[in-house]
């Protein structure tokens, strides 16, 4: 880069289905762990922010939830958010799963009421040969007015410095939006939970993850040790039983699991309390979402 390129800085929305790699692509982008990754659907349900700062500029990556047709006034939330980070993005990185079909007029038409420039992330290369890649964006090309089309792997990691490079040359010229130091926007509480129901989702089955949420409600550090209490939400007490397992045998795994990732990231011994909360009907309480999610 010449030292007298102006800088470019602006935001970049993230979306598509759920579990076409959105959160593996950012975190991969960023080196780090900014959103939690589970195979489980609809993972991600707010929108997450990841602030990249390098020599060409900076981009502010909003990962939102997968887009589906919401049922509940959670759901509700979730598509709002992706409505929103369309709304104030400069580009769009519309991620699909290479072996997923190629055409969705729903999303298609999100995009072309965005009016802003949209690239295709083909995801998940490694599935097939490079015949059948080539194939893959032979069929996606006519599609959509796309500005660029990139084949990458999030989770291997191929064409990711490809498609950087090209998310900054679209960017619009302007200093940086945010100090160089910040990665997110995300507060302590949220990505502590983050962290934790990630270990949730990993341990349950069916239909559990639509129903299942959890809330911190307190975190102490205590010089040698981090207390951490939160809450596991479930709708009725046939999931609780499950959430806790046989003598108790699910939820000691889940905070065990929960303990280890908090520990990386608070570098020091965790203490996690962890409790299961019946809360009938939670998805479709507008105020439980609130205060869960605000």
């Amino acid at each position: 880069m010449k030292k007298n390129s102006a800088r470019r800085s602006g935001y970049v929305a993230l979306v598509g289905r759920t579990n076409v790699g959105k959160s593996t692509f950012l975190n991969a982008l960023m080196e780090a762990k900014i959103a939690i990754v589970s195979a489980k659907p609809q993972t991600t349900r707010r929108k997450i922010v990841g602030i990249k700062t390098t020599e060409r500029g900076q981009a502010v990556f909003f990962d939102s939830p997968g887009l589906h047709k919401p049922h509940f006034k959670l759901n509700e939330l979730m598509m709002k958010d992706v409505r929103d980070a369309l709304h104030d993005a400069d580009l769009v990185l519309y991620f699909v799963d290479i072996g997923a079909p190629q055409h969705d007029e729903f999303i298609f038409s999100l995009l072309q009421e965005s009016k802003k420039p949209v690239f295709l992330a083909i995801n998940k290369i490694d599935k097939l040969n490079r015949g059948r890649v080539l194939e893959k964006i032979q069929e996606y090309r006519d599609a959509f007015p796309w500005k660029e089309i990139v084949p990458i792997s999030a989770r291997r990691g191929d064409n990711l410095e490809l498609i950087e490079e090209l998310i900054f040359r679209y960017l619009p010229e302007g200093e940086d939006l945010y100090p160089a130091e910040e990665t997110t926007l995300q507060s302590q509480a949220f990505y502590v939970g983050e962290l934790v129901r990630e270990k949730v989702l990993d341990r349950v089955e069916d239909e559990l993850p639509f129903t299942t949420t959890l809330k911190v409600e307190e975190i102490k550090d205590r010089g040698d040790t981090v207390y951490v209490r939160a809450d596991v939400y479930v709708e009725n007490v046939a999931q609780k039983k499950i959430i806790i397992g046989k003598q108790g045998g699910l939820i000691k795994l889940i905070g065990t699991d929960g303990r280890e990732a908090l520990e990386e990231y608070f570098a020091k011994k965790v203490f996690l309390d962890l409790f299961v909360k019946v809360v009938p009907g939670w998805r479709n309480s507008p105020q439980v979402i609130r205060d869960i999610f605000d």
